[in-house]
């Protein structure tokens, strides 16, 4: 169990993405629709133990003035509620993941992604920096 899980929180939707067992690459799992908050919860447990992870980054999405508001107050809910289950989490700034990922695809030619596209995109890249910039490369979780 030393797979990476990242959660792109959103109201409507939930990016996510995925570690290789050597945490060095992340690949787009499926995109959640919010259908509620025990529901996301319940699924993203599901996914976690299919995917064997041991380790959950949830994206706090800040307000571009560094402050919270409600999505990172449910991002942290969130947060705690894994943790609770007892799953090792860490919260990691989002602020521009989505702007990076519209402009990613942007320079890919996709001028209007499908629902849910841009979302399993900004987690990719979320947990790709957050890979990136471990020192813990393919340590035990």
């Amino acid at each position: 169990m030393n797979r990476l899980l990242a959660v792109d929180w959103g109201t409507k939707r939930v990016g996510l993405a995925v570690s290789d067992p050597g945490r060095s690459l992340a690949r787009a799992l499926p995109t959640l629709a919010v259908r509620g908050f025990r529901d996301t919860l319940k699924r993203l447990e599901e996914i976690a133990v299919r995917e064997g992870i041991g380790e959950i980054l949830v994206g706090l999405p800040l307000l571009l003035s560094g402050e919270e508001g409600d999505s990172a107050r449910l991002a942290r809910k969130l947060a705690r509620a894994l943790e609770v289950r007892g799953y090792r989490v860490t919260l990691r700034d989002e602020r521009w993941t989505s702007e990076a990922a519209r402009d990613l695809l942007r320079d890919q030619g996709v001028r209007r992604p499908r629902p849910g596209r841009l979302d399993a995109v900004a987690a990719v890249l979320l947990l790709q920096e957050y890979l990136d910039e471990s020192p813990s490369k393919g340590a035990d979780a």
